[in-house]
């Protein structure tokens, strides 16, 4: 077994973000020549006794090893990096007149065939925070990530998973806007930070079984873009500078 480690820590919101990639090389059968002398030249002695025993107790499973070797494969799962690194295959501008919102995505099916886990990248023209939203087939439920790195306070940085019930499937019905879900289901992959643009990747299953969450699912389905120009006012974010809506097909029918 190989197993190679590599934490680095830095400051999202409150709590910092650690990164750990791990690499494993696993479920692999292997047998190696025993370096002792063969059974019929031990002598009779407890410690030999014990080493028959467990022989006897190896040998089966080692056989069911060497018989089944495809039930002892690892489901592949793709680490951190793999995720920062991978092409991403599709691209929309969600603003369609001034170019500061673009989304990029790919889909990914290492675990489930049937529930993949979908790669988001946004790029956009704001050094403040900025927002995607997943809205339901009903336009009932906005499910939102909220996101924002301040290189100059990273104390300020945050990455957040939100929802709100809706109001004709536009803005949310209460003033308080987004609240927080219970479980963030968003994976941060990576940030680069410009002089002019924010440029974030994350993931998450495209259904993840959350009731605060909206499944992303097969065909068009509405999603809302916005960012503002700052990250924090009096406490408060600061107001949107621009937003909009697209219908988008994330996953294709």
């Amino acid at each position: 077994m190989f197993v190679q480690e590599k934490a680095i820590g830095w400051p999202i919101g409150i709590v910092g973000a650690v990164e750990v990639i791990a690499q494993r090389k696993i479920g692999r059968c292997e047998t190696q020549a025993d370096p002792r002398p063969q059974l019929n030249h031990i002598q009779p002695n407890p410690a030999n006794k014990m080493s028959i025993r467990f022989l006897l107790i190896a040998a089966p499973i080692l056989a069911i090893c060497a018989a089944h070797p495809h039930r002892l494969k690892d489901v592949h799962q793709r680490s951190s990096r793999d995720l920062e690194t991978m092409i991403l295959n599709n691209t929309v501008e969600l603003d369609k007149q001034g170019g500061t919102f673009r989304l990029d995505w790919d889909l990914v099916y290492d675990q489930d065939a049937t529930n993949p886990q979908v790669v988001l990248e946004m790029r956009v023209a704001t050094r403040g925070w900025f927002s995607l939203r997943f809205t339901s087939a009903d336009l009932s439920l906005g499910d939102y990530f909220y996101g924002a790195y301040d290189a100059d306070r990273p104390s300020n940085s945050f990455f957040l998973d939100k929802h709100c019930e809706l109001n004709n499937g536009r803005g949310c019905e209460t003033a308080d806007g987004p609240k927080d879900d219970l479980r963030n289901d968003f994976q941060l992959i990576s940030i680069v930070f410009g002089q002019d643009y924010t440029l974030m990747r994350i993931a998450r299953l495209a259904d993840t079984g959350h009731l605060q969450d909206v499944a992303i699912t097969p065909g068009p389905m509405m999603i809302g873009w916005f960012w503002s120009a700052g990250i924090w006012e009096s406490g408060q974010l600061t107001p949107i500078d621009k937003m909009g809506f697209e219908d988008v097909v994330l996953i294709p029918e």
